[in-house]
């Protein structure tokens, strides 16, 4: 009986949007957690939120591309059962930790097991149809942003509520029955092949060498290349801001119980966010991908900086809100482009690649956020960061501007803006006397 992909991609999107729920009813509070441990003073605190940052990001960054070498061996649903049973238990035991240290140690754990969003990604590139991974890619980011709008709004009445010990505990069973679930009900048709390079022309062929050979065999496709040091450079940017955000809003709001709030506000980020990756992903489609991604960085880069302008929370929240509709334009359409200028055979290997590249990236981010913003105050952390994405932004622009990417028929934006009302009135003036 043939695998239906529809039915995959439905069980996929609801599996990773339950694990996502699960990971970010704490995710955002990280923060106001670490204030649990007698830490009282912000700038102390943005200085452990750095660190757990960091710590989460360079253990993914040293595990993906193993995790993404093992999907292409094993099979990719493997890799998602693995991500989301590894950051369930992770999370579970962040309830239990006694000081900072040990949950410094559960986020590396968390770091170097999680992985989920690109587990997902590799499985649904290589299930669904080429004309189809816009769409597919567009709604699974959609997924993860509908999962950081419900939980932080799920994770803030909860911790008022019954504390952070609850919260963790049943976010942990949340993002672990997911990935049961996974292993149920998802379906793949996974034959190993013993990997062998493309002989040229009347050669043999070759198995394929170890990871650093893989890579570089892959970092020679310049799309890719380009699209990995964006999307790395991109993720440090986020990095940079990320542990500062929520102290930023603790300050500017005046008050200690912040939780509810907080909640509120990142969930109305991640569901503006959900419903602008499905948008785009079907956009990109029609506009073109690189067209669709360029506004999105020009965009994000001028409402990052006017973050750093805020002076009050409701200011802060509206620029946040923004920033969460610009942000669909990137991710998912960047990962549509890798999908289709990489075979089907080495989508583990790219994707595992990217997940580490760009966690590198956003190991770095929050040590370096943390240390500007103890030094240099808050708001220039802002401020810094929008320049250097608008340099990022920049630079795409230029390294893309030659390159053909394989996707389907773009249609021209003016075409686009004409279509049915402009006919319409145009037929109607012609049928006048």
């Amino acid at each position: 009986m043939p695998i239906s992909w529809k039915r995959n991609f439905y069980l996929l999107w609801f599996g990773q949007l339950i694990a996502i729920i699960g990971f970010q009813a704490i995710q955002p509070f990280l923060p106001y957690y670490i204030q649990e441990f007698e830490v009282a003073d912000l700038d102390e605190a943005l200085l452990w939120a750095g660190y757990m940052g960091t710590a989460a990001g360079l253990a993914m960054a040293i595990s993906s591309p193993l995790w993404g070498m093992l999907a292409d061996r094993f099979g990719r649903k493997a890799m998602v059962v693995r991500a989301m049973l590894g950051g369930g238990i992770t999370v579970l035991a962040m309830a239990y930790v006694r000081s900072l240290d040990q949950l410094l140690m559960a986020r590396m754990l968390q770091g170097g097991l999680a992985g989920t969003v690109a587990a997902c990604i590799t499985l649904v590139s290589t299930t669904t149809p080429r004309q189809h991974l816009g769409y597919a890619l567009g709604m699974m980011q959609g997924a993860v942003m509908l999962g950081t709008s419900l939980g932080p709004a799920i994770g803030g009445p909860l911790i008022a509520r019954f504390g952070y010990h609850a919260c963790f505990v049943v976010s942990g069973v949340m993002v672990v029955l997911a990935g049961i679930a996974v292993q149920l009900w998802v379906r793949e048709d996974f034959q190993r092949e013993e990997p062998v390079d493309r002989p040229a022309a009347g050669e043999e062929p070759r198995p394929r060498k170890g990871f650093l050979h893989e890579s570089a065999r892959l970092l020679r496709l310049k799309p890719y290349l380009i699209m990995v040091v964006s999307l790395t450079l991109i993720q440090l940017v986020f990095g940079v801001v990320m542990p500062v955000v929520p102290l930023f809003l603790q300050q500017l709001a005046d008050t200690d119980n912040i939780v509810s709030l907080a909640g509120l506000i990142f969930s109305l980020v991640g569901l503006v966010g959900a419903v602008s990756s499905a948008l785009m992903g079907r956009w990109s489609d029609l506009l073109g991908a690189r067209r669709t991604l360029m506004t999105g960085l020009f965009v994000t880069s001028a409402l990052i900086f006017m973050q750093g302008l805020s002076t009050t929370v409701i200011m802060l929240a509206a620029l946040k809100i923004l920033v969460g509709i610009s942000t669909g334009a990137i991710r998912p359409v960047a990962n549509a482009i890798i999908a289709r200028i990489v075979p089907d055979e080495d989508r583990g290997k790219a994707f595992g690649l990217l997940t580490s590249a760009t966690a590198f990236g956003w190991a770095v981010g929050p040590s370096v956020g943390g240390y500007l913003g103890t030094t240099l105050g808050f708001r220039a952390v802002f401020l810094i960061t929008a320049s250097v994405f608008l340099l990022v932004s920049i630079w795409a622009w230029w390294a893309t501007k030659r390159i053909v990417f394989e996707e389907p028929l773009k249609k021209p934006l003016r075409e686009l803006l004409d279509m049915r009302g402009l006919r319409n009135f145009r037929r109607l003036e012609n049928d006048q006397p």
